[in-house]
């Protein structure tokens, strides 16, 4: 078993670099200021003032070529002396200063005899004066060298606007770019190192147990005002048209199995329970016991996650006499006056919570729930109970002793390795009817422009294309509350 096997998934990636987005901004933006900080706290503006002087040999010649040769010879020469310390301490003289506080550079015109001359200080009207200073006063070096040549300026020194050493945007482009690059490299990195269930082929190299099922992602079609409103917003296969095939296809298969189970070892009561939130654990609960009753069978689905109710919420429900789960646990309420819910024209039966319940914990201890259990296994084909996540509620372990086969749920990309598989440990020397687990939120395979699965008969298909929608379940009405008169005998359906 490869349990540290490393797995690129591209959703597992997506979704990290898009939780992480500010990750990414911050660092770019950290990398901004850190190039600006840097590079002007350590930064010296200079201006450079240029001019452009013309080289003019004085003697006769023999003809222009001759003369403009001679010409580019003595601007090379030239612009050796106005490098010379010489030609600085003759401008400081010039503008009457004790020294030059400048730099002068010069260079010859590739095959021309004109030069250009600069000077670079730290101010851009010093810049100007040195200039003018070197050009009035280099004849007094200049002409000890040479007499017959004549130096005349033809573009005049201007006034520098900016510096010449302005600091380079490139750079810091290149900086901020690299910062980005780094933080997402490092997100990266630590998404495909992060050992978790990405896709179904990792449960079968690192799960201790067996899949029952796997649920495909499915989005919520939700609208501007759900999202703005953060409601949240259940994924039932048989109340909602826009619901894919393929999604509720994978519930089926799985009550499939739930019946085989009970046809062969005469299993009926089912936990349904995870290792962490938001594991889509209720969700799972709630379909496939939807799904049992569209089969056929008489289901009542419990609400056991007595910290945080889920089903409610699930089933768009909300409180009414007679119908909360604790009261009855409590001896508030007796059985045979107990509200359970009918979902739709269904058989399906609800028992559940709409606030959480703080004295739980006696509800086991003093055997409520395994009576309650035992008197709806009577009664029911299939009792599905909901229960809290393992990681967050020790008693989840008193109730699965109580049950006859565990199921587990685990979410892609959510739970490490080892903490699912030391939680499947535990429940196995607790009770050792874990029947296995349910990979749900699996992603399909994205190819350009479509996203494509495997079904099982190995063909590949666009998603939900071909397939349609479980359009047809809209026609059902509302859901209703019965009491123990108002319910048919346990061999009858629950249906109107």
């Amino acid at each position: 078993m490869k349990r540290n096997k490393i797995t690129i998934e591209i959703h597992s990636l997506l979704k990290d670099v898009i939780r992480n987005i500010w990750v990414v901004i911050l660092c770019g933006l950290i990398g901004f200021m850190s190039f600006y900080v840097v590079t002007h706290s350590a930064y010296d503006p200079e201006y450079t003032a240029s001019a452009t002087l013309v080289v003019n040999a004085t003697s006769s010649g023999t003809g222009s070529y001759s003369a403009l040769t001679t010409s580019n010879e003595k601007a090379k020469i030239l612009v050796n002396i106005f490098t010379e310390p010489s030609i600085r301490e003759c401008a400081a003289e010039y503008l009457g200063i004790d020294s030059f506080d400048g730099k002068v550079t010069a260079s010859v015109m590739e095959s021309t005899n004109f030069i250009e001359l600069r000077v670079t200080s730290n101010h851009p009207e010093k810049s100007y004066n040195l200039l003018n200073a070197v050009i009035n006063s280099h004849h007094k070096v200049s002409n000890k060298i040479f007499r017959n040549a004549g130096v005349s300026v033809i573009r005049m020194p201007s006034m520098p606007a900016a510096p010449s050493n302005r600091i380079d945007s490139g750079n810091r482009n290149l900086v901020v770019a690299a910062s980005v690059t780094v933080s997402l490299a490092i997100i990266l990195a630590l998404s495909i190192m992060r050992n978790t269930v990405k896709k179904e082929s990792d449960f079968t190299e690192k799960i201790d147990s067996k899949l029952i099922g796997t649920i495909t992602h499915e989005d919520k079609k939700m609208t501007l005002k759900e999202i703005r409103q953060k409601k949240k917003k259940g994924l039932l296969i048989h109340s909602n048209a826009y619901i894919s095939l393929r999604f509720t296809e994978n519930f089926h298969k799985i009550a499939a199995k739930l019946e085989h189970m009970k046809n062969s070892s005469g299993d009926k009561v089912f936990a349904i329970t995870s290792v962490a939130e938001n594991e889509g654990k209720s969700t799972c609960a709630a379909n496939i016991a939807v799904s049992l009753a569209d089969r056929g069978n008489k289901v009542v689905l419990l609400d056991f996650d007595f910290k945080k109710p889920a089903l409610y919420k699930i089933f768009n429900e909300e409180t009414i006499e007679n119908g909360e789960l604790s009261d009855l646990l409590n001896k508030k309420v007796d059985f045979d006056d107990f509200a359970f819910r009918a979902f739709k024209k269904t058989s399906l039966s609800l028992a559940f919570n709409t606030k959480p319940d703080p004295d739980y914990r006696s509800l086991i201890e003093n055997g409520s729930i395994e009576e309650l259990i035992e008197k709806l296994r009577e009664q029911f084909d299939y009792v599905i109970v909901d229960t809290a996540p393992l990681s967050l509620d020790s008693t989840v372990t008193d109730i699965i002793c109580r049950v006859d086969k565990t199921i587990m749920v685990i979410r892609t990309d959510t739970v490490i390795i080892d903490a699912i598989n030391d939680h499947i440990s535990t429940v196995s020397k607790i009770s050792p009817n874990l029947a296995g687990c349910i990979l749900n939120d699996v992603h399909l395979n994205i190819l350009p422009f479509s996203i494509t699965g495997n079904d099982e008969s190995g063909r590949y298909g666009r998603y939900g294309y071909g397939y349609g929608k479980y359009s047809h379940y809209g026609h059902y009405g509302k859901s209703r509350s019965h009491s123990k008169e108002s319910r048919p005998e346990a061999e009858e359906a629950t249906a109107d």
